[in-house]
């Protein structure tokens, strides 16, 4: 349960790097594996991807850190004196 708090703590930056994996590797202007391979491997991929965006939460949880686009988008609302 902690790991699905650490994703959901980080939400943003975990939705990104998702994005920033998978676009790249499965849409038409990247590598184009979504038109290659089925079902089954591309749920593999995915799956392996959210498992990675876990990991990268706990670690950040775990040494107390926020995720990364949380720090700048507070920063882009609150401005630089606000402390993250």
């Amino acid at each position: 349960m902690r790991s699905v708090s650490a994703v959901g703590e980080r939400s943003l930056s975990c939705y990104l790097l998702q994005s920033v994996i998978l676009a790249p590797l499965l849409g038409a202007w990247g590598l184009g594996l979504g038109a290659r391979i089925g079902t089954a491997p591309a749920y593999a991929l995915a799956v392996g991807v959210w498992a990675l965006s876990i990991a990268c939460a706990v670690a950040l949880a775990r040494a107390g850190r926020r995720g990364p686009f949380e720090v700048v988008l507070r920063r882009l609302t609150y401005g630089s004196r606000h402390r993250t």
